[in-house]
């Protein structure tokens, strides 16, 4: 009764103290215990408060049942709030007659307090949750308008494209440039990072390839150098890497003129020899940074049937549970299931199989596949 911090009490059985710890008589602010004696709850708390502790204890007398550990909000009469966990019980003589009640309150206000405080931060992370859920799915919607935009169609070449975005919006970027004179020109590029950050940095690159598309003059290295000076400074402690290339139409053959810029994932599929191989790009460098980015243009030649894949790291470098690459031999070991397949199921076999890999983790990057089949 003196050392506990716990408010202990003793009530006879009309609801008067008879019996107060060092505890209660601070709580109340008394001086000495007999300040308390005879007193009820109606002296110290609102009339609400202790009508109600009064009717609790009428029946706690009445039934003999306890209250063990009530959340009890206690109302004062300037009208202040406390809180306590209240455990009452009868008290009994050895005959077994209910002679009084004995009651132990702890304070627990401040508890309430932090617990009050945590339910409004949760309900304001809710609401902010909700208002950047809400803010994804437009910036997804205005993505998925823009990336890759119109598809344009080739009288020789079919056109496929996939885009899994690692979160609502993502860093790949697919587009095709308007070009003057007609070719179909693509870009494939990868903005480092992930989410927003990524996804706002791919309008800028869809804006800049737009703009360079419109003067084009059918050399892909020079497209990627003006890129690259467009965006050197404006990616802070970033880059992209990137693919552009254009077709032109022979008398019985397409080419492809590709330059790369730190970004040489490309898959040839030859309908006559039915091999599918790895054409590694000539090197280049990242773009975003004050240097000279393209690489030397390759050519690629391209019979009807042929197909050309490029893809972005987000394929190559998928991880399963192990630590494994998907890498550039999966992707080869499925040559011989994807030409059995139209063009735009083939990426979506390709996107089961880089799914599969990951064996249930949750999708590392951002995956795009781009891909052609002359026609």
């Amino acid at each position: 009764m003196e050392q506990s911090p716990d408010r202990i009490y003793i009530k006879d059985l009309n609801s008067r103290f008879i019996a107060i710890s060092r505890a209660m008589m601070d709580f109340f602010g008394l001086r000495t215990e007999e300040e308390a004696i005879g007193r009820t709850d109606f002296d110290f708390f609102s009339h609400e408060h202790a009508q109600q502790a009064f009717d609790d204890e009428r029946r706690i007398l009445e039934t003999g049942k306890p209250i063990i550990g009530c959340e009890e909000k206690e109302t004062w009469r300037d009208g202040s709030v406390t809180w306590a966990s209240s455990t009452k019980v009868p008290l009994l003589l050895s005959s077994g007659k209910i002679v009084g009640l004995l009651g132990i309150s702890r304070d627990i206000t401040e508890q309430r307090k932090a617990q009050s405080a945590l339910r409004k931060s949760e309900k304001r992370l809710r609401e902010q949750n909700k208002i950047m859920n809400e803010d994804f799915e437009s910036a997804r919607s205005v993505q998925s308008v823009m990336i890759p935009g119109e598809i344009p169609s080739h009288p020789r070449l079919e056109t496929a494209v996939k885009l899994f975005p690692m979160a609502a919006v993502g860093g790949d970027i697919i587009t095709f440039p308007p070009d003057p004179e007609g070719r179909l020109l693509f870009f494939l590029g990868d903005v480092v990072g992930h989410g927003v950050r990524a996804a706002l940095f791919t309008v800028l690159v869809k804006y800049v390839t737009d703009k360079l598309g419109e003067k084009y003059q059918g050399d892909p290295q020079r497209f990627l150098n003006d890129l690259n000076r467009s965006l050197a400074g404006r990616i802070p402690g970033g880059f992209v890497t990137g693919l552009c290339g254009h077709f032109e139409v022979g008398e019985t053959a397409l080419t492809l003129h590709i330059s790369n810029a730190g970004h040489p994932e490309l898959f040839v599929y030859r309908a006559k020899t039915k091999e599918f191989f790895y054409h590694k790009l000539q090197g280049g460098s990242v773009l975003g940074l004050p240097i000279h980015a393209g690489s030397p243009v390759d050519l690629v030649s391209l019979q009807r049937g042929d197909r050309v894949y490029a893809l972005t790291d987000g394929v190559i470098e998928a991880m399963s549970p192990s630590g494994q690459e998907f890498g550039v031999e999966s992707v080869l070991s499925q040559g011989p299931l994807l030409h059995n397949m139209d063009l735009e199921q083939s990426l979506d076999e390709l996107a089961a199989r880089v799914k599969g890999h990951y064996g249930g983790l949750e999708q590392q990057d951002d995956v795009s596949m781009l891909a052609f089949e002359v026609v």
